[in-house]
């Protein structure tokens, strides 16, 4: 935890620390117990010695930049299935129908 002051108060800030899982690690069962406490955690993780190439890496964000600048009747035709594969519109999932105000 961390302090900040604001307007001569003192307020707490939760910091949490991203797991980094290193996948080039011969403990096999070490780096499958981190990715699963991260997922438990928080949901997100880094992944360093994956063997994928910057240059493949590169091409993916670029075509999703590109699918995702495109207009949305265009990423509609690929709404989500019942496997939950496919475009999700901002604001349509429901995770915690207790909790959930929009989206």
């Amino acid at each position: 935890m961390e302090n900040q002051c604001q307007n001569g108060t003192e307020t707490l800030l939760k910091v949490s620390t991203l797991n980094c899982i290193d996948l080039s690690n011969p403990d096999i069962h070490q780096s499958v117990s981190l990715l699963k406490q991260a997922c438990l955690d928080c949901g997100f993780f880094y992944v360093i010695n994956h063997g994928i190439s910057q240059e493949f890496m590169d091409e993916v964000f670029g075509q999703s930049k590109r699918f995702f600048e495109l207009p949305l009747n265009e990423k509609m035709k690929v709404l989500r299935n019942e496997k939950h594969r496919g475009y999700t519109p901002v604001l349509d999932e429901l995770l915690d129908p207790d909790n959930q105000v929009h989206g």
